[in-house]
């Protein structure tokens, strides 16, 4: 009996080493569109928002829109290595414990982009120059921030 329940918490909870696909609902032209957060990661590393809502007739490439939970941390954690040493360390991400983690609310997360094997960041430029929180979303090849 106990094994059905460890088995529901498998499906459950989000672990380091699944695959997700970040996805909202938004409102354009009083239509409701799906969309998901999507890369190329070759050539292009600026990520962008691929509409899945016309799915009825053509099924979406979610193969540009899969990402691998790669690593979770702490809040704490990360607090206390930005603290120290200026920049969190992805190092300490592995040393936090190996196997499937489980993911919990308020942990930091490292995306890699199945497709192009590159994590998701983001980027130090923006084309928006005018709002100072806008900042976008973009690929690179390393962990480091």
């Amino acid at each position: 009996m106990a094994e059905g329940g460890e088995a529901e918490d498998e499906i459950q909870f989000l672990r380091t080493d699944d695959e997700v696909v970040l996805q909202c609902t938004a409102t354009l032209h009083k239509e409701q569109q799906k969309l998901c957060l999507a890369a190329e990661g070759f050539g292009n590393r600026l990520c962008f928002l691929e509409s899945i809502s016309n799915s009825k007739n053509v099924p979406p490439d979610l193969s540009i829109c899969t990402f691998v939970l790669e690593q979770s941390l702490s809040e704490m954690l990360a607090n206390t290595e930005e603290k120290t040493e200026g920049h969190v360390d992805v190092e300490v991400w592995t040393a936090q414990g190996g196997g499937h983690r489980t993911v919990l609310y308020g942990h930091a997360v490292l995306l890699r982009h199945s497709y192009s094997g590159m994590y998701l960041c983001c980027l130090s430029t923006t084309r928006s120059s005018t709002d100072k929180l806008a900042f976008d979303v973009g690929l690179q090849e390393d962990t480091t921030a």
